[in-house]
């Protein structure tokens, strides 16, 4: 088997034949592919860090803090939900212990798009045997936590 590396000297028919130009234009195609492939990947860093750094720029919270006073001589167990006015699917926070003649506090925290100044919320306590104490507040303009305190016997 004779290898030919020249393109005009080879006479072979096995042999591809390719003109200059020919060439040059798969050339210019992989570089400009190569090009494309470099610029989208330098673009998409680019726009990932922005997105990043918007959403570290604009994470404001709004907290609210639950305190649940057991006045009763035993521990009670219970879920506390929070919900947001407006909003289907409650915070719930589940398998929690009230100690005897104890203040718990259980924080809860949401977007403050979803909750501007203005917005009402519920807090519900439910213990026992399917007790349930509840509390209504509103988010005020405070920029402070809003604290809902619940009493239970």
């Amino acid at each position: 088997m004779k290898l030919c590396f020249h393109v005009t000297r080879c006479s072979s028919k096995a042999n591809l034949h390719y003109n200059k130009s020919q060439v040059n234009q798969l050339i210019k195609s992989s570089f400009v592919i190569s090009l494309v492939i470099l610029i989208g990947t330098v673009a998409l860093s680019w726009g990932l860090k922005d997105v990043y750094a918007q959403g570290t720029q604009s994470s404001q919270t709004f907290k609210i803090i639950v305190e649940v006073t057991n006045n009763g001589n035993l521990d009670e167990y219970g879920t506390i939900h929070v919900s947001i006015d407006g909003s289907r699917s409650p915070v719930i926070t589940n398998n929690l212990i009230f100690p005897a003649f104890q203040t718990s506090s259980y924080p809860f925290t949401f977007s403050s798009s979803d909750v501007p100044v203005g917005k009402g919320f519920t807090v519900e306590v439910v213990y026992g045997d399917d007790e349930i104490k509840r509390v209504y507040g509103t988010n005020t303009p405070s920029n402070a936590p809003e604290v809902a305190s619940i009493t239970i016997p």
